[in-house]
């Protein structure tokens, strides 16, 4: 099964998307400095991991989690959020257990961006401590997940989470940290406006100015 899914990512890879994605995700400097790049283009990764969800086990999930190829581990994640979302109460519990307990193989944007919300952010009531746990761990991307997870909340409208998070990230060292909160602050701003306006009138003068810009980016004609 793993041999299967492996050889079928590596057939639709391509070195110059490699060569893109590897300046997407700094995987040769920065940030991903280290991480294997192959090149395979997300939708196919998706049509990889519609094809095997269903039969592939979760230590197999485990497995290809594990590995030192980029997308290898993001086809992972994906049979993650399907096997989620068929999932009963039990095996939700235990894939989200699967998750949190790797998420230093969750380790750049894209991986974190693409799931954590979709498992972290559906499966969690907004004032369970896991959030807070992740946000004040020493590793980036569990930062990350905690601000991203909130998305599932932002979609219902429930925004105190994410402002929350927000105000604990304003003087984190790292500009993904930043980026990300900004992102979730726009996406308040898209259901609710006036949040997000207070929001920033509120904090701006503290706030990373990556994090203003991505937050403001839909505002028009509103002064801050």
């Amino acid at each position: 099964m793993i041999n299967a899914i492996i050889t079928e990512i590596k057939d639709n890879a391509s070195e110059e998307y490699a060569n893109f994605s590897r300046k997407m995700i700094q995987s040769e400097d920065g940030y991903g400095q280290g991480d294997i790049v192959i090149g395979c283009r997300v939708p196919d990764l998706r049509k990889i991991s519609k094809k095997y969800f269903m039969i592939a086990s979760m230590e197999d999930v485990i497995e290809l989690l594990h590995s030192e190829i980029h997308e290898i581990r993001l086809v992972a994640l994906m049979i993650m959020i399907s096997k989620f979302e068929k999932a009963n109460a039990d095996f939700k519990k235990e894939i989200v257990d699967v998750y949190l307990a790797n998420t230093k193989y969750v380790n750049n944007w894209d991986l974190v961006d693409l799931s954590c919300y979709k498992i972290v952010g559906a499966y969690f009531d907004e004032s369970d401590e896991i959030f807070w746990k992740l946000a004040r761990s020493s590793l980036l991307w569990d930062n990350r997940i905690a601000i991203v997870s909130t998305y599932s909340f932002i979609k219902k409208d429930s925004f105190d989470l994410t402002l929350k998070l927000t105000e604990h990230f304003l003087n984190h060292e790292h500009h993904l940290i930043h980026k990300a909160c900004g992102w979730m602050l726009r996406e308040v701003g898209k259901r609710n406006e006036e949040v997000l306006i207070n929001f920033l009138r509120k904090h701006h003068k503290n706030m990373p100015r990556i994090m203003f810009s991505y937050a403001k980016e839909k505002l028009k004609n509103v002064q801050i």
